[in-house]
C-alpha cells in the first residue's frame, strides 16, 4: 500500500507542478493580450457648442481641408468688353492660410471657386473692363479724356490726362469715348489722337 500511495502522491505532485507551470505560462500571455486589445471607447456627451464645432470641422474636411502655407491661386479672369481671358497663378496671401473653402469664398465674393484643395485653389471671375493688352481712351470722373490701362488685372489705371473733354471731340466719337475706346497698341492710340488733331 505504501508503494501505491507513493505513486498516487507522485501523480498528484506531477499534476500540481503541471498546473503551476500552466498558470505561470498563462499569466504573461494574458498580460500581453491585455496590452494589445484596447477596450471599446466610451462616448461622453458633447459639451454645448462642441457638437456644432465638430460638425463644422467635418464639413471643412469634406470641402477640401484648410489652406496651407505655400498654397497657390490659379485665377481665370474673363474680360467682357474685349472677350479676352487671362490666366495667372499667384501665391495665397498669408492672411488666408488656415481658411477652408467657405472662409475663402467669404474673402473673395467676386470670384467663383471651381476647385479647392489645401495646396491650390482654382477660381474664375468676369470683369466689365478691358484686359491688360489694351490702352483705352475714356473720360475720368471729371469728364476729362484720359488714357487708361489695366495694369494689375482687376482695375483700370489712369496713365495720362489729355486736357480735353468728350464734348471737344467730333460727335461721332463721343459715345465711343464715353464707353471706352480700346486700342491694341500704344502707337495705334497715338496715331488716332494725331488724326483727331488734324
Amino acid at each position: 500500500m505504501r508503494r501505491f500511495g507513493g505513486a498516487r502522491l507522485v501523480r498528484w505532485g506531477a499534476a500540481a507542478v503541471l498546473v503551476v507551470a500552466l498558470i505561470v505560462a498563462w499569466a504573461p500571455a494574458t498580460h500581453w493580450l491585455e496590452n494589445r486589445v484596447s477596450p471599446a471607447p466610451t462616448r461622453t456627451p458633447a459639451a454645448p457648442g462642441q457638437a456644432e464645432a465638430t460638425q463644422e470641422a467635418r464639413q471643412s474636411l469634406a470641402q477640401g481641408g484648410l489652406l496651407v502655407s505655400g498654397a497657390v491661386l490659379d485665377q481665370t479672369l474673363d474680360y467682357l468688353p474685349c472677350g479676352h481671358t487671362v490666366q495667372r497663378r499667384i501665391d495665397a496671401p498669408a492672411i488666408w492660410i488656415g481658411l477652408d473653402r467657405q472662409g475663402l469664398e467669404a474673402q473673395l465674393p467676386d470670384y467663383r471657386l471651381t476647385a479647392f484643395s489645401p495646396e491650390s485653389v482654382a477660381m474664375a471671375r468676369e470683369l466689365p473692363i478691358y484686359c491688360p493688352a489694351h490702352w483705352v481712351l475714356q473720360p475720368d470722373a471729371q469728364g476729362e479724356v484720359s488714357i487708361w490701362q489695366n495694369l494689375y488685372g482687376e482695375a483700370m489705371e489712369c496713365l495720362q490726362k489729355l486736357g480735353f473733354g468728350v464734348e471737344d471731340m467730333p460727335e461721332g466719337e463721343r459715345q465711343a469715348l464715353r464707353d471706352g475706346k480700346p486700342f491694341d497698341a500704344q502707337e495705334e492710340l497715338e496715331q488716332w489722337l494725331e488724326s483727331m488733331d488734324s
